[in-house]
């Protein structure tokens, strides 16, 4: 379990980070002068996409949700994909911002439900964004080259072609 898991969402969420930080250059540009700030690209990257998005439970008793009850046995869906870009929570949830205090979001679940590998898909994200801007430092992405894992729980890329163009 914890091979396979840690593998299939740690590569995606590297992708998802490359994707991000293709798309959102002047985001990428603030890594390049300052290496350091890539946990906070980390951190971001599993606010706005997080590899996985949506985690099953079956409650254990009766749960009030804004005004609504979950009764005890009910199989529900967490959207965490969802959650992490909640305008109630977030200011400016569908910006991929660097600067946002991303602490709170949900992407390695919560509580004794957190992800058990978190520490690690965090390490090996940094440490992957790391080497590809020390290597590459600006990057293009090929759009027609992207091809998207067809998965009902992850999200990321099969294949993602990126050239320098330092």
């Amino acid at each position: 379990l914890l091979v396979i898991a840690g593998n299939e969402t740690t590569t995606k969420l590297i992708g998802n980070a490359c994707y991000w930080l293709w798309r959102f250059p002047d985001q990428r540009a603030i890594l390049l002068a300052d290496p350091g700030r890539i946990a906070d690209a980390v951190e971001e990257t599993l606010r706005y996409e997080g590899s996985t998005q949506v985690m099953a439970r079956t409650t254990t008793r009766d749960v009030e949700r804004h005004g609504v009850v979950i009764p005890a046995d009910t199989k529900v869906l967490l959207l965490l994909g969802s959650a992490n870009r909640d305008e109630r929570f977030w200011s400016r949830p569908d910006e991929f911002d660097l600067g946002r205090e991303a602490k709170g979001h949900l992407a390695f679940g919560h509580g004794i439900h957190v992800c058990l590998g978190a520490a690690l898909a965090r390490l090996e994200t940094r440490i992957a964004l790391e080497h590809l801007l020390e290597r590459l430092g600006p990057y293009d992405v090929d759009p027609d080259g992207l091809v998207r894992v067809h998965s009902g729980n992850v999200r990321g890329y099969a294949r993602m072609p990126i050239r320098s163009i330092a």
